[in-house]
């Protein structure tokens, strides 16, 4: 009974804190919270309602093409402009030691090696030039260094044909056969794998945004619910897809590019080891 009178005061109390200020999202929360001391969970929820949950993001993909066209073609169309970002605002120094990180990155998930400093250097000039993230990496996989690890015996491993196969219908909504897959190598399979992916990519960034958004914040959600060994970083290892998907919204399109090309690069690599 006792218990009964304070929860009946309370109820009292806080219905008059709820007039006076009018924030009925509060008064509940901090109702629920007192009563659930007092009685417990069962009477909070009772009297209050239960515990209200943060809409959750779908994690839908956005319609993929049945035709893309590439990147590369000379007759490109237009782009859509994306405001300014933080990132943008950031001072030519700050922005030139995350292009710098990039660099070392690219270079050792598409090549498997370390960086030279010599080639670091050139390529951050090209960047500060106005150069491309994406454009580096078409570079770094079209050059002889690259051809040659294309040219390599190396049969890939089984776990690797499988994610290929699964992701390519997934994500491109494309089929292959483990038979075609099988007579290439890893370094063949980043490359389709990627150029498919950033023309993809570029199809939404011509038509909308929130499409390219959405489908990169899928990809980064289901790599690291099911390959976060392999992704080491923890903002890659997050599998909330709202988070991807307001990282995705806050950032360059580059930055989404080059980010996809890592994830996809670094799994690639590790599913290559395991059989």
């Amino acid at each position: 009974m006792n218990k009964l009178i304070v929860i009946v005061g309370l109820l009292f109390s806080l219905s008059v804190l709820a007039q006076e200020v009018k924030l009925e999202s509060e008064w509940k929360t901090r109702g629920r919270e007192i009563v659930s001391s007092i009685a417990g969970p069962a009477w909070g929820a009772k009297l209050f309602g239960p515990i209200p949950l943060p809409p959750v993001v779908e994690a839908k993909l956005p319609e993929i093409p049945k035709e893309v066209k590439k990147g590369t073609d000379v007759a490109s169309y237009t782009k859509l402009k994306k405001d300014p970002t933080e990132y943008d605002r950031l001072p030519n120094d700050r922005k030139r030691q995350f292009d710098y990180q990039f660099l070392q990155e690219i270079f050792q998930v598409t090549r498997k090696t370390e960086a030279k400093e010599e080639d670091l250097a050139t390529w951050l000039n090209t960047l500060d030039q106005g150069g491309s993230r994406e454009g580096i990496y078409q570079a770094l996989v079209l050059d002889e260094i690259y051809a040659s690890l294309e040219n390599r015996e190396e049969k890939p491993s089984n776990r690797l044909l499988d994610f290929s196969l699964k992701f390519s219908q997934r994500f491109f909504n494309q089929t292959f056969t483990k038979e075609s897959l099988g007579k290439l190598n890893l370094y063949s399979i980043k490359r389709i794998f990627t150029e498919k992916g950033l023309d993809l990519m570029e199809n939404y960034e011509v038509n909308k945004l929130e499409d390219l958004y959405q489908w990169y914040s899928v990809f980064s959600s289901e790599l690291a619910k099911d390959y976060d060994m392999l992704l080491k970083a923890p903002v890659r290892k997050d599998p909330r897809l709202e988070f991807h998907l307001k990282w995705a919204e806050s950032m360059p399109v580059q930055h989404i590019k080059s980010e996809f090309i890592i994830k996809l690069h670094k799994v690639m690599n590790g599913l290559q080891l395991l059989e």
